[in-house]
């Protein structure tokens, strides 16, 4: 969250990824931030030991989330 929110202090958009059971502390750490409504992509956990059928899904599901965080801060 601390990267994804410097990035775009420093102009450069970025979208954060954040799987389920690290969605309060990614709120929390943007509030800290002085951000509390800043978008993250929110993915389903676990990552590491998906199917390559579930990593593409939730690669899909991450594409769709960014493109829409992208396209509303531009």
């Amino acid at each position: 969250m601390h990267d994804g929110i410097s990035y775009e202090q420093f102009g450069k958009p970025a979208v954060v990824l954040c799987t389920t059971p690290f969605e309060v502390t990614a709120k929390n750490i943007a509030r800290m931030l002085g951000l509390p409504d800043y978008p993250f992509a929110l993915l389903q956990h676990p990552l590491g030991s998906c199917t390559e059928e579930q990593i593409d899904g939730r690669a899909a599901d991450a594409y769709r989330q960014a493109k829409q965080i992208l396209l509303a801060t531009n």
